[in-house]
C-alpha cells in the first residue's frame, strides 16, 4: 500500500527533485581538481595509470581486475576526449608521450579533473535515480527525502570527488534497484530483462555490486511466492541479462582469465588478513553501526529507516525485504573480513535511504490526522530540518575546507610565488613528477643531518611535514634543529585545509657554504661562480647529499654541486659543463646540460639569488691516478663562452680549475 502523498500536483515534485539534482551536482563538481597535483586517494592513480597505458598502447584489455572494467572504460573515454582536447590546445604532445602518475602526485593533473567530473555526474545522477525508487515504494514525499539525503549527504559528496568506482556502483545499484522493485510488483519479462542488466553494470563496475542479484532473486520469490519454480525462466532470464552485461563491459575477465584469477586471489587474500584498511578484524559490528550512525544515513536517518521498515512490514508491503535482502548481503559479505574499507558499503546508502523517506512519510502521513495544516507543515519542516541540518552543515564544513585546499598545493603555489628559479629546496614530501620534479629533493627525516649539512648541499629552504612527525604539534627536535621560526606555515587548524601541517624554513644558505672553492674571484659575465661541494653520493640518502671526498672509484659517480651567485642574469641560456681531465689534459669524463635539466635556464635566474645545480658526472673505468676537475659554460647554440675573468682578469681558456681528484680502483 502506498503512502498518501501531501504533495497535489507531480510538477511540484518534479521542480523540487531538479532543485535538489542541481544542488548534488554543485557540491560534487566543486573544486574537482581540488589536490591536484597531489592524489590522496591510493585507488584514483591505480585506475588512472590503467587509462593512460591503454591510450598509450592502444591495448583494450586493461591487465588489471582489482575492479571490474566498465568504470575504467568510461574513464578511458572521458581521457580520450581530454587527450584530443589537450592536443588542440597545445598541452600534451600525444598518447605515447602521457607519463604514469605516482601513488602521490600526477604530472598530468587535467586527467584526473575530468575523471573526476565523471564520478560526480554518475553521483548527481543517482539523487533522481533514488527518488524513482522510494517513490515507487512509500510516493513523492518519501522520494524527495531519500533524494535530499543523498544530495547532502557528506560521504557520498566526499566519494564524489575521485575517480574511483564507489559512486558509480552505487548508481548502478540504485538502477537496478528500481526494475527488481518493479519484478516484484508486475514480474514481466522486461523488467527481469532490465534488471539484471542494470545489476551487470553495477557487478561491472565493482565486483561486489554483484549484490544486486541477492534484491532480484527476493523480489522473484515474493511476487511468485509458490509458482517461483514454474516461472524460474524468468529469474534465469536476468541472470543471463546480468551476466551478459557484465562480460559485454568486462570481456577480458574471460580473455585474460590467467590475470583475472591473480588479481582476484590477490584481492581476496587481502581482504583477509585483516593487516589494513579503515579498521580490521572481522565483525566488528559496533564499528559499523558507528559508521551508520555518524557518516552514512545519520542518527535521525537511521531512527526513519526503522520507522519506515517498521510501517512497510505492518502494510505487509514486502518490498522492505527486497530493500533488506540488499542491506543484509553487504553487511553478512563484508562484516566477516579481516579489512575494512567503508566506502566498499556506500551502496548500502540506498535502501537506507528508501526506507528513511519511507518513514518520514509515514509519520507525516500520521500526524495529519492529529495536526491541523499549518501545525502538520511545521512539524514536518521541524522534522525535515532536525534529518538535513547535520548532514547538510557536514557538507557545508567539506565544500569550505575544498575551497582552502590542499597544505601541500599551498606549499606548492608559495614556492613559485617565493622562491626564485634554481634554488634548491629539501622536503620530507615526495616530489611531483614531471616538470615540478626537480623542485625539491625528498629526504625521508630532516633532522637526520643538521642546517648546515644542508647548506653545504646546496639547500637554501626546506620543507616539515607531519606525515613524519606523527603528529600535529611540531616536536621538540624540530624546533631545536631549526633554530628559528618558519617563513611560512601550511594546514594549521585555523586554515581548515586538506594534507599535513608543513613548515618551509630557510637553511640561511650563503656564498660561504660551497665547499670548495675556486682560488680567486670567478665571474661568467654577471654570474660569479662560488664553487661547489664535490664527492660521492651520500651513502644513507643519494639523491639528496653528497659525502665530500676527492678520492673516487673509477666506474663510480663524481657528485658535485655547483654555486653560483647571480648578480645579473644572463641574457642568453647556456649550458654548465663538468670536464674531468687526465694528465696530458684530456676530457676522459664530462657532463654538458642546461641548469636543472633545462627547467630554470640561465635567461630565468634572478638578481640577488644562490642557484644550485646537480652536475654529478658518471666516471668511466679510468686507471688510477689523480685527474684535474674543472667547470665552465658554453652557448649550445653558437659553441661560445660567456666572458670569465678570475680576479678581474680575463681568462683565455673559459674554465674555471677546481682542483684534482683521485681515483682509485
Amino acid at each position: 500500500m502506498r503512502l498518501r502523498p501531501p504533495v497535489r500536483h507531480q510538477s511540484a515534485a518534479l521542480v523540487a527533485l531538479g532543485a535538489l539534482t542541481l544542488i548534488a551536482l554543485a557540491l560534487r563538481l566543486w573544486k574537482a581538481n581540488w589536490s591536484l597535483p597531489f592524489v590522496p586517494h591510493p585507488d584514483e592513480p591505480a585506475i588512472m595509470n590503467v587509462v593512460l597505458r591503454m591510450l598509450r598502447n592502444g591495448d583494450p584489455n586493461p591487465h588489471f581486475f582489482y575492479y571490474p572494467s566498465l568504470w575504467i572504460y568510461v574513464q578511458s573515454a572521458v581521457a580520450w576526449l581530454h587527450l584530443h582536447w589537450g592536443i588542440a590546445q597545445g598541452w600534451y604532445a600525444g598518447a605515447a608521450q602521457l607519463p604514469e602518475t605516482t601513488d602521490i602526485a600526477t604530472s598530468v593533473p587535467g586527467f584526473f579533473t575530468w575523471g573526476r567530473i565523471a564520478t560526480a555526474l554518475t553521483g548527481a545522477a543517482t539523487v533522481p535515480a533514488l527518488y524513482t525508487l522510494a517513490r515507487r515504494v512509500a510516493g513523492p514525499i518519501a522520494g524527495l527525502v531519500a533524494a535530499a539525503l543523498l544530495a547532502v549527504n557528506a560521504l557520498h559528496i566526499i566519494h564524489s570527488h575521485y575517480i574511483t568506482t564507489d559512486v558509480p556502483s552505487e548508481f548502478f545499484v540504485a538502477l537496478a534497484l528500481v526494475w527488481t522493485l518493479a519484478i516484484y510488483e508486475r514480474g514481466g519479462w522486461r523488467d527481469y530483462l532490465l534488471a539484471g542488466a542494470l545489476a551487470g553494470a553495477a557487478a561491472a563496475t565493482k565486483h561486489h555490486a554483484a549484490l544486486a542479484a541477492v534484491a532480484i532473486t527476493a523480489a522473484h520469490a515474493l511476487h511468485w511466492r509458490g509458482r517461483m519454480l514454474h516461472t524460474l525462466p524468468r529469474l534465469i532470464a536476468a541472470a543471463g541479462a546480468m551476466i551478459g552485461v557484465f562480460l559485454l563491459t568486462s570481456p577480458y575477465i574471460v580473455l585474460a582469465f590467467d590475470e583475472f584469477q591473480r588479481d582476484l586471489t590477490h584481492q581476496l587474500g587481502d581482504y583477509a588478513i585483516g593487516a589494513h584498511g579503515d579498521i580490521t578484524g572481522a565483525w566488528p559490528v559496533r564499528y559499523y553501526l558507528g559508521f551508520f550512525r555518524e557518516r552514512a544515513v545519520g542518527t535521525i536517518g537511521g531512527l526513519l529507516a526503522l520507522w519506515g521498515t517498521v510501517a512497510l512490514l505492518l502494510r505487509r508491503d514486502w518490498r522492505v525485504v527486497v530493500l533488506w535482502a540488499l542491506l543484509l548481503a553487504y553487511l553478512l559479505i563484508f562484516l566477516p573480513q579481516g579489512n575494512h574499507w567503508m566506502r566498499n558499503i556506500i551502496a548500502t546508502q540506498v535502501p537506507l535511504f528508501v526506507l528513511a523517506g519511507a518513514g518520514f512519510a509515514d509519520l507525516l502521513n500520521r500526524l495529519r490526522a492529529a495536526l491541523p495544516r499549518p501545525a502538520l507543515i511545521a512539524a514536518g519542516a521541524v522534522l525535515l530540518a532536525l534529518l538535513l541540518l547535520p548532514s547538510s552543515v557536514e557538507a557545508l564544513r567539506y565544500a569550505d575546507r575544498l575551497r582552502r585546499g590542499d597544505s601541500r598545493v599551498q606549499a606548492l603555489h608559495w614556492v613559485d610565488a617565493h622562491v626564485p628559479p634554481g634554488v634548491r629546496l629539501a622536503a620530507e614530501l615526495k616530489p611531483v613528477p614531471g616538470a615540478q620534479e626537480s623542485r625539491w629533493t625528498e629526504v625521508e627525516y630532516l633532522p637526520q643531518r643538521d642546517l648546515a649539512w644542508y647548506r653545504q648541499q646546496g639547500y637554501a629552504y626546506v620543507i616539515a611535514s607531519s606525515d613524519v612527525w606523527r603528529q600535529w604539534a611540531i616536536p621538540d627536535v624540530y624546533l631545536r634543529w631549526a633554530g628559528g621560526s618558519a617563513v611560512a606555515e601550511f594546514g594549521l587548524p585555523d586554515q581548515q585545509m586538506f594534507g599535513p601541517r608543513l613548515l618551509i624554513y630557510s637553511t640561511g644558505l650563503s656564498a660561504a657554504d660551497a665547499a670548495e672553492r675556486p682560488t680567486g674571484e670567478a665571474r661568467f659575465g654577471g654570474v660569479r661562480f662560488l664553487g661547489a661541494t664535490l664527492g660521492q653520493p651520500d651513502p644513507e640518502q643519494p639523491q639528496a647529499g653528497i659525502q665530500p671526498t676527492r678520492e673516487l672509484r673509477a666506474g663510480g659517480v663524481l657528485a658535485l654541486r655547483t654555486f653560483w651567485q647571480v648578480e645579473q642574469p644572463l641574457a642568453e641560456d647556456v649550458f654548465i659543463f663538468v670536464h674531468v681531465r687526465d694528465a696530458a689534459g684530456n676530457t676522459v669524463a664530462q657532463r654538458d646540460t642546461p641548469p636543472w635539466q633545462g627547467r630554470f635556464p640561465t635567461s630565468s635566474w634572478q638578481a640577488g639569488t644562490i642557484v644550485v645545480d646537480v652536475n654529478d658526472v658518471p666516471l668511466p673505468a679510468l686507471p688510477p691516478g689523480e685527474y684535474t676537475l674543472v667547470v665552465g659554460m658554453f652557448d649550445p647554440a653558437t659553441g661560445g663562452h660567456p666572458p670569465l675573468t678570475i680576479d678581474g682578469q680575463a681568462q683565455p681558456g673559459n674554465v674555471v680549475p677546481l682542483g684534482t681528484i683521485t681515483i682509485t680502483q
